[in-house]
């Protein structure tokens, strides 16, 4: 991102003690749950005493799930009226220390994200395919009524057996790897600062491939509600480095295994916070290929503007000798990007629909969206409906002939740079001097999700020009920025480290 990031807030807005008419709100809402439950449970016990086993177990099990999610409810509110109150308590305890209202940020031992305990996985599974067991019962009664309705509550089994599958991924990952955690050498780590500390597992890891490290500082924004609720994760800033598979990382204990992570962290992007819908967080991957179950995991770490914090120069990486370097990294990914020694000098060809995945991807949309403007065009809809959904499928179409159809060229020699840029039969040339260039950079580019493309900026001594756009891999990006400034005999360091704007 360009420029300074402008001051947004702090980790969340101050917390105001009480919520107890809210606490109490929930509670009444689940009694009633509760109650209607425990009535269905025992009417179908007493049913089953008296012989009736089948309706009186389908009674009882209606009962036992309605019940418990009346209870959650009940349990539920309590817990969020204790946590208000104790969040509040920790904002005014440390009023200006965002992160001690963490514990595992205050404790320096970072938990990894989305970790939900297994049995509750286990546990929401046999509650959704309870719920449609009476369903699945009618199933051959519709098959002799020829209602085939019936199938659609297959869905409830489908989904079980996809939270069980879920369910026996985590259990193996933790079973193999063990309980991970993240310990910063400092807490929180200040902008502009370095990110230092190391990844502990619970068991030895033995890297089979080479393992991905990825720090990245995303923006997350909430829009509509229920139903309609739509999350969207913007990256700012993203670093990454890969470590050799042949490396051997470190055992800070017996039967543990450590990652080292050493990241310089940019001063000009937004601190964490939360308020309301939006939020911005820094989130640390690691992940590998393994055969059977690979390793993945992610922390969300304090990284904060500390006023008066010493910002000493990130001169050394220590994890530079577990570095793979770079050319075998992009002839690990094969790329269709050429890099070729020409009769012109250097040069660095971008094919159309490098990115084939999600050109087809952006096809789909323009298609549907151009579809349904048709449609209800035809259908006489509201003219407001064709005319927005037309103006979509016509921009999603431009993005699609882009993809489809554009290339870039970028040949370096002597006498400067020459960028040209091919559409079918249509081009466009630039000549710059090498006087006129001070270096080439990174940018994050379009997004997909929380994923980043990458573009590849030609920095002048005057405004910046794009070189090459939507390069999938960061680390292949840095590597034809590297190749492109030793084309140019300006590479002033071999280890250089490239920032993004």
């Amino acid at each position: 991102m360009n420029g300074m990031q402008p001051e947004i807030g702090r980790l969340n807005a101050p917390a105001k003690p009480g919520g107890l008419g809210a606490a109490i709100f929930v509670a009444l809402f689940g009694l009633p749950f509760a109650a209607f439950g425990l009535c269905a449970l025992f009417f179908g016990i007493s049913k089953i005493a008296g012989g009736s086993y089948k309706d009186g177990g389908m009674i009882a099990l209606f009962g036992l799930i309605f019940s418990s999610v009346g209870f959650l409810f009940v349990a539920g509110s309590i817990w969020g009226w204790k946590k208000l109150n104790r969040d509040a308590a920790m904002q005014a305890r440390f009023p200006d220390r965002p992160w001690m209202l963490r514990r595992d940020w205050a404790e320096g031992k970072i938990k990894p994200t989305a970790t939900a305990p297994i049995a509750a996985y286990l546990v929401w599974s046999f509650m959704v395919l309870a719920a449609s067991i009476p369903a699945i019962c009618e199933i051959p009664k519709a098959f002799e009524e020829r209602d085939p309705g019936i199938l659609l509550v297959l869905i409830f089994p489908v989904v079980a057996g996809g939270l069980w599958i879920y369910t026996f991924v985590q259990w193996r990952a933790r079973h193999r790897f063990g309980d991970c955690f993240f310990e910063p050498a400092q807490t929180p780590t200040p902008l502009g600062g370095v990110l230092e500390g190391t990844i502990l597992t619970g068991k030895s890891i033995k890297l089979e491939h080479d393992l991905y490290l990825k720090l990245s500082c995303i923006r997350r924004s909430v829009s509509g509600c229920g139903k309609e609720r739509h999350v969207t994760e913007t990256p700012l800033w993203e670093d990454e480095k890969i470590y050799r598979a042949d490396v051997a990382l470190p055992e800070p204990e017996p039967g543990h295994s450590g990652i080292p992570v050493h990241f310089k962290l940019p001063a000009n992007q937004p601190e964490c916070f939360s308020h309301g819908e939006e939020s911005v967080f820094w989130r640390l991957e690691a992940k590998t290929k393994m055969r059977g179950i690979g390793f993945h995991v992610a922390f969300d770490v304090p990284v904060f503007k500390i006023a008066g914090a010493a910002i000493e120069p990130d001169d050394s990486d220590p994890t530079t000798p577990l570095q793979a370097p770079m050319e075998d990294v992009r002839r690990d990914g094969h790329s269709r990007i050429r890099v070729s020694d020409g009769p012109g000098g250097r040069e660095f060809y971008f094919p159309p629909a490098r990115n084939v995945g999600t050109c087809i991807s952006v096809t789909i949309f323009a298609l549907a969206f151009s579809g349904i403007a048709v449609l209800t065009y035809e259908k006489h809809a509201p003219i407001l409906f064709p005319i927005a959904f037309g103006c979509f499928g016509l921009l999603l179409t431009f993005f699609t002939l882009n993809a489809w159809l554009k290339s870039s060229r970028v040949t370096i020699n002597s006498s400067g740079l020459d960028a040209t840029n091919h559409w079918l039969f249509l081009r466009r040339s630039q000549h710059f001097d090498i006087g006129d260039i001070e270096r080439f950079d990174l940018s994050i580019g379009t997004t997909s999700g929380n994923r980043a493309f990458w573009n590849i900026k030609l920095i002048k001594r005057v405004g910046d020009v794009t070189l090459a756009n939507d390069i999938a891999d960061r680390a292949e990006a840095a590597w034809l920025v590297q190749q492109m400034t030793k084309a140019l005999n300006r590479l002033e360091n071999q280890g250089q480290v490239f920032t993004v704007r």
